[in-house]
């Protein structure tokens, strides 16, 4: 009784968050693709030689900052929606092990502080460069290469590779408990390794992911929430092997069903002719009657036959 007003509890707070959660996975989706984007137009004329970049970037720097801190926000935004799928994951399975929920706060936190002093470092760099000095190649390479923006930069790899660990655990576990289907599961483990080593200037993966998660979340889906939303326990996502065997028992049963009713139509057709060729009046011994008037007829018309010849 106890674990059923524990599991009827711990549904009802899923209920309110969702959401909440679908507010944020779609804000880190919007931001996400809005640093992206304002980031490739902001460099679009960028120079290819270092002193004539820094100059650029210096001359741009609104629209870097401003892509700078989309992506700080949906950092803290996808830190939050791995926060509730990490809860919800543990509610179902307790073996998850409690440290991993630090680790998305950890990144987006982290991530959001160290890209404020990224900023504001290399700004003013970029300022002192733009306006003082020859501007020369040595001089671009030093801005790059000195020891406060290196120390900073290397420390943004720790925040950077705990989210990427939350969203590759979270997205694993909740997989495993039924929350995320495979696909959405294999597919923020595919993000994650994308975040740490980006392919394309547009991270299509990452705003795809979190944008289904806003979907699910918000009841959107057509096929519904998986199981596991709904019994509050876990109820593991089929594989691509079981559903294959789950398709075929169902394609057996459907052709076992119509076996069994094959013999009973087959005895349905059979008794029809019986009943269409069943004597209706006569006897048995009418029957021998009229077989003998028949046998005997026909002797007749032999005999005639022959004194005709």
């Amino acid at each position: 009784m106890c674990a059923s007003m524990a599991i009827d509890d711990q549904l009802s707070a899923e209920a309110r968050e969702r959401p909440r959660a679908a507010i944020f996975a779609g804000l880190a989706a919007l931001f996400t693709l809005i640093a992206a984007v304002v980031g490739i137009l902001s460099l679009s004329n960028e120079p290819d030689n270092l002193p004539g970049s820094l100059i650029y970037r210096n001359q741009h720097v609104v629209g870097l900052s401003v892509s700078a801190a989309a992506s700080l926000l949906g950092s803290l935004a996808i830190a939050y929606v791995l926060d509730f799928l990490f809860r919800a994951t543990r509610a179902r399975n307790p073996s998850v092990p409690s440290w991993l929920r630090l680790m998305p706060w950890i990144g987006g936190v982290g991530l959001a502080i160290i890209g404020i002093v990224i900023q504001v470092v290399l700004g003013v760099k970029l300022a002192h460069f733009a306006t003082h000095g020859t501007q020369t190649y040595d001089e671009a390479k030093h801005v790059l290469t000195s020891g406060d923006y290196n120390v900073v930069r290397y420390l943004g790899i720790v925040p950077q590779l705990a989210l990427a660990l939350a969203l590759v655990m979270i997205s694993l576990n909740a997989m495993r408990v039924g929350l995320l289907t495979r696909f959405l599961g294999y597919l923020g483990i595919i993000a994650a390794v994308l975040f740490v080593i980006p392919l394309v200037p547009i991270p299509i993966v990452q705003i795809y992911w979190l944008g289904a998660l806003a979907w699910m979340f918000a009841g959107r889906s057509r096929t519904g929430d998986p199981a596991a939303w709904q019994s509050g326990e876990a109820v593991p996502w089929p594989s691509s092997q079981e559903m294959r065997e789950a398709r075929v028992r169902a394609a057996e049963e459907r052709r076992g069903g119509r076996r069994d009713g094959a013999p009973a139509a087959a005895a349905e057709e059979s008794a029809k002719p019986e009943l269409l060729h069943a004597p209706v009046g006569p006897t048995e011994s009418d029957d021998h009657g009229d077989a003998a008037d028949a046998f005997g007829s026909s002797g007749a018309a032999r005999r005639k036959r022959k004194k005709r010849r």
